[in-house]
């Protein structure tokens, strides 16, 4: 994909939106481009003297910040078959994010991969079982490990955020993703602006087909 828009995902509900709306369909191809006349705040005739200000210093941590590789998914994301299984990797997730983001730093394809295997809490068995029920001090039996760990993961906050949304934390699966990229295509769409407006994990743009990617912008926003 070609000069996307970059996008961030914050696992606990804060939002990145990109700019860059225009949908690669041909009936909106002349929206957006802004003719001299419609211009809200066209350029002074004599623009005025430019005032000379000092550059601001650059930190050592924004210069070692590089943007990342778009991740493309090969094959599947190799969930795990058990429960318990996939909530230990959405709490290895989970840390890995943090520790990503507190390196300042882009995630190497190795970390995409594990990242992209978050599905969230929303499945019944683990919104049931990962969180302590309301008025009840213990977890679920067989649980007390991963429900522990996730408290040591995440903050207060963090952790009451991730329960509420379990009632809405439902990520789709990928062959209706593929299902979806190949109905686009045999309606004849070899690419464009692509807007994901609930980016989730980003497996959307990770499945789009080899032969539409590089022609594609894709905006992605996650509420």
């Amino acid at each position: 994909m070609a000069q996307d828009d970059p996008f961030t995902l914050d696992l606990f509900g804060n939002t990145a939106l990109s700019s860059g709306l225009g949908l690669g369909v041909t009936a909106f191809a002349g929206v957006g481009t802004a003719e001299p006349d419609d211009d809200d705040d066209p350029d002074p005739s004599t623009p005025a003297p430019a005032t000379q200000v000092a550059a601001a210093p650059v930190s050592a941590s924004s210069a070692r910040r590089t943007r990342g590789a778009n991740f493309h998914l090969p094959g599947d994301r190799a969930l795990a078959k058990g429960w318990k299984d996939r909530a230990r990797d959405n709490i290895t997730a989970i840390r890995l994010a943090a520790a990503i983001e507190a390196d300042e730093r882009a995630a190497t394809p190795e970390e995409q991969e594990q990242l992209i295997r978050f599905t969230g809490f929303g499945a019944s068995e683990l919104a049931n079982f990962v969180f302590r029920r309301p008025g009840e001090a213990e977890f679920r039996k067989g649980w007390e490990a991963i429900g522990i760990d996730l408290e040591d993961a995440v903050g207060d906050l963090d952790h009451a955020s991730l329960a509420r949304c379990t009632q809405y934390a439902h990520f789709t699966p990928e062959f209706i993703v593929r299902a979806i990229w190949a109905g686009l295509q045999r309606l004849g769409w070899r690419g464009g602006r692509v807007l994901e407006p609930g980016i989730g994990t980003g497996l959307f743009p990770a499945l789009m087909q080899e032969g539409v990617r590089e022609a594609s912008h894709v905006t992605g926003i996650e509420l």
